[in-house]
């Protein structure tokens, strides 16, 4: 049977050697097309500027004409050195920042996994960490209200935060942790009663939102405007962690949402914790951002959801 492959890779005959590629030629090519200038060119590139002159030299004899034109006032590039920088320049600045990804990664390649969480770090999260190699993880707050930038510039590798996320250059590993969402509220001013909170009362009680960059989308799922049944709710004020929110909560009498798991990490005697049947259930996510993969991330979201399943 015939297995040669219908699109063979072409592979270079024996003894054959690729031409030389000027990098160093290049990359001065590339930085003065942007300066036009010798000297802020070699101040960028950390040499003389009898160096930029030699290698735009160099890279003319090898082209075999002008690619600039220099006077004593300017420097402009020839029409053969547009079309060479139309191809070159993007190119160029290709092929940098592969390289510097490659390098980025091989460094953080034995890094810690900087796991990022809201709120607090649950039980199955806990166990999960503890099953990882010692040391291979750290552990860092999230701000409530801002559960995605952290990991978006890079400070931490995966967020544990309250779904959804529907950032660009963020993906979802995993869900978990669907729960029904409590009210807090003030023990003094609601010592007895119903073990639940109606979609009347609710809309009755001023709320805290939390506060920060969090986008709208999020806000919306989880400081909801309106109940199930349409009544809608108000939040005069905000908070930018759950500490705060509930410390307002014991001496304003206003109400903050939770998850149910939150609600028992965070016991206080001054306050009560009621759920809310009206409202959705809230869950969790494992985002991480698609630039940058972490290599113990598929290991911890694998122990995670033994933990959960």
């Amino acid at each position: 049977m015939d297995r040669t492959p219908s699109n063979p890779v072409p592979v270079a005959p024996p003894g054959h050697v690729l031409p030389e590629l000027p990098l160093q030629e290049l990359e001065c090519f590339s930085v003065l097309v942007h300066q036009l200038h010798f000297g802020r060119t070699a101040g960028l590139l950390g040499v003389s500027q009898g160096r930029v002159s030699q290698l735009i030299k160099r890279l003319e004899s090898r082209v075999g004409a002008p690619v600039f034109e220099r006077t004593s006032r300017r420097v402009e590039l020839t029409e053969l050195g547009r079309g060479l920088a139309e191809q070159v320049v993007p190119a160029f600045a290709r092929l940098r920042a592969g390289y510097d990804e490659a390098r980025a990664r091989a460094s953080a390649a034995d890094a810690p996994l900087r796991l990022g969480f809201q709120c607090a770090v649950y039980e199955p999260v806990a166990r999960a960490v503890s099953r990882l190699p010692e040391g291979a993880a750290d552990l860092v707050e999230l701000p409530w209200g801002d559960p995605f930038s952290q990991l978006d510039r890079g400070e931490v590798d995966l967020a544990i935060a309250l779904a959804p996320c529907r950032e660009p250059g963020l993906e979802v590993l995993l869900e978990f942790s669907r729960r029904p969402v409590y009210v807090a509220v003030a023990a003094a001013r609601r010592p007895a009663g119903p073990a639940v909170v109606s979609a009347e009362e609710l809309a009755a009680l001023p709320l805290i939102e939390p506060r920060g960059a969090a986008p709208e989308y999020w806000r919306l799922a989880n400081a909801p405007r309106r109940t199930t049944d349409g009544r809608e709710l108000t939040y005069p004020t905000g908070a930018a962690t759950v500490q705060e929110g509930l410390s307002m909560v014991a001496s304003t009498g206003r109400g903050l949402l939770l998850c149910e798991d939150s609600t028992r990490y965070v016991p206080r005697p001054d306050i009560r914790y009621l759920p809310v049947p009206e409202l959705e259930p809230s869950a969790l996510q494992v985002v991480q951002s698609v630039r940058r993969p972490h290599r113990l991330a598929g290991r911890f979201v694998d122990l995670l959801l033994a933990e959960v399943s």
